[in-house]
């Protein structure tokens, strides 16, 4: 008999929290979760922005997409992140970061892969490979 139920189990996913960089299994259709390691609150939603945000920071252990039209001036943590508008501020995605051809960043790049079309604009440091450790 198994300890956990297999529709917990189906329907559960792992991700990696954004502030202690441990990994936490969540439910699939969660929107928010508090990281059992560290006690911060988790943001696991999809954001796709469309015109211009300011915020100081946005933060989400999900996928961000800046669409064409899309400007945002603030610190992005996201798992992927893809760009076609703009971004003003530092960047740090655990997974991929997708930069098309119209996009524009200003800022500082993090990310584990990065892909860019020609006629993008970067102004800024950039790291590539290697995620931040994991911690168990």
């Amino acid at each position: 008999m198994p300890l956990v139920s297999t529709e917990y189990a189906s329907g559960s996913k792992t991700v990696v929290c954004t502030h202690c960089h441990s990994e936490c299994k969540v439910a699939r259709r969660a929107m928010s979760v508090f990281c059992p390691h560290c006690r911060k609150r988790l943001i696991l939603e999809d954001y796709a922005i469309k015109n211009y945000t300011s915020v100081r920071e946005l933060v989400t252990c999900g996928d961000v997409v800046v669409e064409k039209r899309g400007h945002v001036r603030a610190r992005i943590k996201a798992g992927n992140l893809t760009v076609r508008g703009k971004i003003q501020g530092d960047v740090t995605a655990r997974g991929s970061v997708k930069i098309g051809k119209t996009a524009h960043l200003i800022g500082d790049l993090e990310a584990s892969v990065l892909e860019i079309e020609g006629g993008a604009v970067l102004q800024g440091f950039l790291r590539i490979g290697g995620a931040p450790p994991v911690k168990n």
